[in-house]
């Protein structure tokens, strides 16, 4: 994090023009509108960074980065009043960990985020970042509460974004604890491969596995006939030279990593 002022700290105001006694009413709701579309727009962009790419695809399991989570970053961005300039990396990972204060239970997932925010000297400078937090907290007049309601209206508005598709799985709920802790891999920081989910790799008909259905677009789905696989001339297996497939364009892959099980006969997905 910079040593240099952070955007947050500076203060907001709000305003309302009124001529000759009046309030221009009309005016001021098309301008709101105008200004949230662009407050949306800004955040999705920012969530394209590769830098912040690389940080959600580190969260497979989506334990501090679901959809709700991310919403609750823009909602804290309006509340803050932030300028269209202080839509960064840093008061993106300041106002996601006091969402993660606010509605998760666990402590060890968030940290995480120090890693990322703060770099490899991040210990150091950890006690600073929660200052920052505290100031943005205060910022939005201490408001952190976020109704599920007013994070499903975000989402609404640009329904098909690959964002709201991180629907967080059952068995990492913040409720249940059922669950051994080792089982449950922590999310990693940058360099580190994704950790493998032992539980999200279950079979979907698992009693430990609630996926019905998974909302990951390809993984819940056996991919389509149309997909085409290329493999080399050699008949070696496994394929030693590589291989690529081409899938389908209606086919929508969500950024992250994935894994790939190849079997010797074709398996059907059945007909609903």
């Amino acid at each position: 994090m910079s040593n240099a002022q952070d955007p947050a700290t500076v203060p907001g105001a709000d305003t309302q023009v009124k001529l000759r006694g009046w309030s221009q009413q009309g005016e001021g709701d098309e301008s709101s509108h105008l200004r949230r579309h662009q407050e949306l727009r800004a955040f999705l962009h920012l969530l394209e960074h590769s830098f912040l790419q690389d940080f959600l695809s580190k969260d497979p399991c989506f334990q501090i980065s679901d959809k709700y989570l991310l919403a609750m970053v823009l909602v804290y961005f309006r509340r803050a009043n932030l300028q269209l300039s202080e839509y960064t990396h840093s008061n993106l990972f300041l106002a996601l960990y006091l969402a993660n204060d606010m509605e998760e239970d666990l402590e060890d997932p968030k940290s995480v985020i120090f890693l990322w925010a703060l770099g490899q000297d991040w210990h150091h400078q950890v006690s600073d970042f929660l200052h920052q937090r505290d100031k943005l907290w205060a910022r939005m007049g201490f408001r952190a509460v976020v109704r599920r309601q007013s994070c499903e209206e975000v989402m609404a508005k640009e329904p098909t974004h690959w964002a709201w598709t991180r629907e967080r799985h059952p068995h990492h709920g913040r409720a249940q604890r059922s669950y051994p802790k080792a089982q449950i891999p922590l999310p990693r920081g940058p360099g580190l491969s994704p950790p493998h989910c032992p539980l999200c790799a279950l079979p979907p008909h698992s009693s430990l596995c609630c996926h019905h259905p998974c909302p990951l677009p390809v993984l819940s789905k056996c991919l389509s006939y149309n997909a085409e696989w290329h493999r080399p001339t050699s008949q070696a297996w496994p394929w030693s030279r590589g291989f690529l497939i081409v899938l389908p364009t209606q086919l929508l892959l969500e950024p992250g990593t994935y894994t790939l099980h190849i079997f010797s006969k074709l398996l059907l997905c059945p007909r609903r």
